[in-house]
């Protein structure tokens, strides 16, 4: 007898998350509704970054200003977590990036791009970047900085296929530590 429970899959059947485009991604703590990542407070960010010790835990897309209405204060964990976020873009050169995230405090926001190299050769040893690829590096190393898993099994994906659809998603990352306030009052 099978005790089982059949996960739903979340990945689009047939989907090639290598192809070039957006994505956008939520990845959940494997502990909900705890501050584990971030302490996010009603009260305004007043020297922006730098009173956060650093670069703020939302970076906000092209064209985009994070709201000076609340702040986000990172956990040390919160902050090797967005160490690892900011490090997707170097790790994966023109390849892949990340475009905004906000890290919440039990879950994170990032909106990940994916690009070819066009008509140059891919250098010798370059794997193939996919989206699950990013997600799994970004999951593994936090975890293991932190010294137990950190992360639920998988992860949220959106197929971001239109700029209406990026900019919609951007701005729900900007909105999402209000509405964490606001669903906590």
């Amino acid at each position: 007898m099978n005790d089982w429970v059949q996960r739903k899959p979340l990945r689009l059947r047939g989907y090639d998350y290598g192809k070039p485009g957006y994505y956008f991604v939520t990845v959940c703590t494997a502990v909900r509704g705890e501050t584990i990542l971030a302490e996010i407070s009603p009260e305004p960010q007043t020297v922006g970054a730098a009173a956060l010790g650093g670069p703020s835990p939302i970076f906000a897309g092209p064209g985009l200003n994070a709201p000076a209405n609340w702040t986000i204060t990172l956990t040390d964990i919160g902050k090797v977590v967005r160490q690892h976020i900011e490090n997707i873009n170097t790790t994966y050169g023109e390849r892949a990036g990340i475009d905004c995230y906000v890290i919440m405090p039990d879950h994170v926001h990032i909106v990940v791009w994916i690009h070819t190299l066009g008509n140059r050769p891919p250098r010798a040893a370059a794997p193939t970047v996919t989206l699950s690829g990013i997600v799994n590096a970004l999951k593994g190393l936090s975890s293991k900085k932190a010294g137990y898993r950190l992360w639920q099994r998988s992860y949220y994906d959106h197929i971001i296929r239109s700029q209406e659809d990026l900019e919609a998603t951007r701005q729900y990352i900007l909105d999402n530590p209000q509405k964490w306030i606001l669903s906590r009052e």
